[in-house]
């Protein structure tokens, strides 16, 4: 009888402490978060982030910094850069000569590229479904020279992989 007994407990726990590690075994994993910092400096043009971006991959992004016009450091912007119509009337000389990566976008803004076409970042951004490597850049022709720029952004990273919906 206590046989039985001992081999019915035995049995009862392998059972019962059996179960949640076959659970475990076939629960999801949680998306693997990668991230980085990059600095962007005013007079850098396209900086390879070095991270590989997948369709299924939620990526955030968040800057903040200045780019100056200058090297003196006046006439900064932020992130999210000039806005146009401001830019074009108060630096006609450089509007006229300078053809920004995008046009229609804030002058000296932060603007990305995962393949093609380039898109707006500013401040902050959250998007999926591209592929290819993340590259981040500032919106402007001149980075040197005459309108030679100076300050820089700093850009925060989170790369959530295999991520099918945004995370906000």
């Amino acid at each position: 009888m206590r046989k039985n007994l001992m081999i019915l407990t035995a049995a009862i726990t392998l059972l019962f402490c059996g179960i949640p590690q076959a659970q475990a075994k076939h629960a999801p994993k949680p998306p693997k978060k990668e991230t980085k910092i990059v600095k962007i400096r005013g007079d850098q043009a396209w900086v390879n982030t070095g991270l590989k971006i997948n369709p299924q991959d939620t990526v955030k992004i968040k800057a903040s910094g200045k780019v100056y016009f200058n090297k003196e450091g006046q006439s900064g912007v932020s992130p999210s850069g000039w806005p146009l119509k401001s830019y074009v009337s108060s630096w006609p000389d450089n509007w006229n000569y300078c053809d920004d990566p995008e046009p229609g976008m804030n002058h000296a803004a932060l603007i990305g590229n995962v393949g093609h076409p380039n898109f707006f970042i500013g401040r902050k951004l959250t998007f999926t479904g591209k592929n290819g490597t993340l590259y981040i850049g500032i919106n402007d022709c001149t980075l040197k020279g005459m309108y030679k720029n100076s300050g820089q952004f700093i850009v925060t990273i989170t790369v959530i992989r295999g991520d099918t919906h945004i995370q906000r």
